[in-house]
């Protein structure tokens, strides 16, 4: 049980970002799209620069302790498993900068579309 929650919450997880990131190309295609990216990237933004818990985190955490695993880096999700992985820790900064950037550019493609 513990290990289908985990595994849940990482698939959640992964659609989730992968959703923030490029959700506002995809309404480029499809127009109401854009709300719910709208609420993702502002959920997205204030977890760059706050210090709040998700609580899919919370929730993976859950699940990874309950199946006898560690918990995520107490950072969370991105930096458990995109940050010395993906990318270096160090440019983590600079990593959500050329996001938020692309989300803006997204906007931007989409309102002059």
């Amino acid at each position: 049980m513990h290990r289908v929650v985990a595994a849940g919450a990482f698939v959640v997880h992964v659609l989730f970002v992968g959703f923030t990131v490029v959700g506002g190309f995809l309404a480029w295609l499809m127009p109401w799209v854009v709300i719910p990216h709208l609420a993702a990237a502002a959920w997205g933004g204030r977890m760059a620069v706050t210090d709040a818990a998700c609580p899919l985190s919370r929730l993976e955490d859950w699940g990874r302790e309950g199946a006898g695993k560690p918990r995520m880096d107490e950072r969370g999700f991105i930096a458990h498993y995109l940050e010395d992985r993906v990318y270096p820790s160090r440019l983590a900064r600079r990593v959500e900068v050329v996001v938020a950037t692309v989300i803006l550019g997204s906007w931007l493609g989409f309102a002059i579309r």
